[in-house]
């Protein structure tokens, strides 16, 4: 049902239901405007949280409608080619991602049109039927999964042999270390600089955003400058990140607590 609305009616459906998340049926709406006012405290956080979950909504009316039809979906790719090029040496490297625009989409076509040898690393959903849909979907487009937990060693061996490995580290890591995001410190995985460190692999930032009903940018930039230590190279990463988040605050998902600390 949903690979076959077309986007015009699923555009307005979702404008309706962000609407509603937003007035009535507030479900971590006080996550997302607490995390929104404390990032920027001059904005009014509706129109753009509710730009956000429209956003999200549509991205899976388009996924279905993009496995049904591949080519359906259009997306425009700029700034591929130094990471191209790291692939065609036969040489592994990372992929800095994160929680913009419709990754779910965007992230397995990514791995798709661009050929990439890559691997991402996932938190696998509790809900098992949600854990099999996901993996279903990300396969479909040769994406290979590498569960979260105890996932280094795969890491290592795969990137010394040529693949890229995807990581997203804009959510919190219980276990992480602090690191400055928005002003306040917040708990984040040191575990891609240290990959970065002990392989002396390139890490390069990939970022997506909609450009339209059906239509995406995706970009990926040049290798980051790190300088070899943990904690300062976790923080340029998270530097990264706000820096995407300020061109475009309705494109990142304000609905996880990014600054709780443990016990709080």
């Amino acid at each position: 049902m949903l690979s076959r609305t077309p986007l015009g009616v699923a555009h307005g459906l979702c404008w309706t239901l962000a609407w509603l998340w937003y007035t009535v049926v507030p479900i971590r709406r006080r996550v997302a405007v607490d995390g929104f006012r404390a990032a920027f405290p001059d904005r009014a956080p509706g129109p753009d949280l509710r730009r956000m979950l429209r956003g999200l909504l549509l991205g899976y009316f388009e996924l279905f409608r993009e496995m049904r039809r591949p080519g359906s979906i259009q997306v425009e790719y700029r700034g591929a080619e130094d990471l191209q090029a790291q692939i065609a040496s036969g040489k592994g490297g990372f992929l800095l991602a994160g929680h913009f625009g419709s990754w779910d989409l965007l992230g397995p076509m990514t791995n798709r049109d661009l050929k990439l040898p890559a691997s991402t690393i996932v938190k696998v959903p509790k809900q098992k039927a949600a854990a099999e849909l996901i993996e279903q979907i990300r396969r479909a487009m040769t994406m290979e999964l590498l569960p979260a937990r105890g996932c280094m060693q795969a890491v290592y061996d795969q990137s010394a042999a040529g693949r890229i490995l995807v990581m997203l580290l804009d959510q919190r890591h219980n276990s992480g270390i602090d690191v400055d995001f928005f002003g306040r410190p917040a708990l984040t995985s040191p575990a891609l600089a240290v990959a970065a460190q002990k392989s002396g692999l390139p890490v390069f930032p990939l970022y997506f955003y909609r450009s339209g009903v059906g239509r995406h940018v995706v970009e990926l930039g040049p290798a980051l400058a790190l300088g070899g230590d943990v904690a300062a190279d976790t923080a340029h990463f998270q530097q990264v990140y706000e820096d995407l988040i300020r061109q475009r605050p309705h494109n990142w998902l304000w609905m996880h607590d990014r600054w709780r600390q443990p016990g709080g």
